[in-house]
């Protein structure tokens, strides 16, 4: 399916990779998630919130009287995607990496299809239930509303985020001014 294809392409590179360096399988994996940089953060979302990664359309139409972080919309494959930045959205420092080189994040679910940008998608990470780390952020974080804890791997820290929140926030649903 087309909608997929990049996520597949990511999972494929990650199996390819797995199998060079001896690392187990997939299957062997407790938790599998898209990693993504945002504000000079890491994080990963769970695969299954997470439906596609686009490159930023080239063709995005503004929507009038809505917030700044609403960038507008883009027709893709005949749907169209609201298309939010994320940083602004948090009231983040901007991002070094221009607009149309960032990516955007899908979510589809049956009541919402909407797009977020972030500043680069880092592929598929894996972790073990051992990895994770129960702990909540400070309540001065912008992403505490969106983060389940974290994953320590490798001496990288790595923030759940959680699209699914981020969907039942109104201030992200009520993007008219």
């Amino acid at each position: 399916m087309a909608a997929r294809g990049f996520i597949e392409l990511l999972r494929l590179a990650d199996l390819a990779q797995a199998r060079q360096s001896g690392r187990r399988s997939r299957d062997n994996a407790q938790w599998v998630g898209v990693a993504f940089e945002l504000g000079g953060e890491r994080f990963v979302a769970p695969m299954g919130e997470v439906s596609e990664v686009l490159a930023m359309p080239s063709a995005v139409t503004p929507v009038p009287l809505s917030k700044p972080w609403l960038i507008g919309v883009a027709n893709v494959r005949g749907r169209l995607l609201p298309l939010t930045d994320l940083t602004t959205f948090l009231s983040l420092s901007a991002p070094a990496v221009r607009i149309n080189q960032r990516k955007v994040m899908v979510i589809d679910q049956p009541e919402l299809l909407s797009g977020f940008l972030v500043d680069r998608v880092l592929g598929i990470q894996q972790f073990d239930r051992d990895d994770y780390v129960a702990e909540s952020l400070t309540d001065d974080s912008p992403f505490l509303p969106y983060n389940h804890g974290r994953f320590e791997k490798d001496g990288q820290s790595w923030l759940v985020f959680m699209p699914s929140l981020l969907t039942e926030d109104n201030r992200y649903l009520e993007a008219a001014i």
